[in-house]
């Protein structure tokens, strides 16, 4: 077993099943099955992928590990509070008040944590999360490659819905948003370029069929 193989596993033991399940517990309260706990459990396989493709290059930490994990778990339970782009705000202050109530002791970086988490779903990318092994870097492109592939036009198309866009303007503003993401990850980490190969591809796909929307509603 590596040393990020044993970092995450330990982080893994100590949070994963109690930020899982209550992360589920928020969900149950709000039907929004393409950014439910299901979500936020593959923005953690995606984030770990990212860990594994950095730790070829330099040596990433067990704290770094835990906090990628931390904010997987958390960055999109404010879309229970508030289903806008912005709802980083509520999923920070989701964390904070969890670590509280419970009592837990905060990780040394927890700043970094919220701050990854309430900053994460800019996709414009103003804060300079292009640091390839920065927590914001890692938890902003972990979710945008949720936004890829099959899974990636479930999830484009309820939450646009469910933010009361026209189904004619649908597409277009898919695709805008789409760019965005994947233009910030080959920036991030084209570099790795086996994690960027495959999810290149994952990204055409989801471009493919949102194109072809916006044809056929044309």
């Amino acid at each position: 077993m590596t040393e990020l193989e044993k970092h995450i596993q330990v982080a893994e033991q100590k949070w994963l099943n109690q930020l899982y399940c209550f992360c589920q517990q928020q969900f149950a309260k709000k039907h929004i099955p393409s950014h439910d706990h299901t979500h936020h459990i593959r923005v953690w396989k995606y984030s770990k992928e990212i860990l594994n493709a950095i730790n070829l290059t330099c040596n990433i930490t067990y704290s770094s590990v835990e906090s990628c994990l931390i904010a997987s778990l958390f960055h999109d339970i404010g879309l229970t509070i508030n289903l806008g782009e912005n709802h980083g705000n509520e999923s920070r202050n989701i964390c904070t008040q969890y670590f509280e109530n419970h009592s837990l002791i905060q990780p040394e970086n927890f700043e970094e944590i919220l701050d990854a988490i309430e900053k994460h779903d800019d996709k414009n990318y103003k804060h300079g999360n292009n640091e390839s092994d920065s927590v914001l870097s890692i938890l902003c492109n972990a979710d945008d490659l949720d936004a890829f592939g099959y899974i990636g036009v479930i999830r484009y198309t309820e939450i646009y819905l469910l933010r009361g866009v026209n189904i004619e303007n649908l597409p277009k503003m898919v695709i805008e948003n789409l760019n965005k993401r994947y233009l910030n990850f080959e920036k991030t980490y084209k570099n790795f370029n086996q994690l960027f190969t495959k999810h290149k591809s994952r990204y055409l796909e989801t471009r493919s069929f949102f194109e072809t929307l916006l044809k056929e509603l044309s």
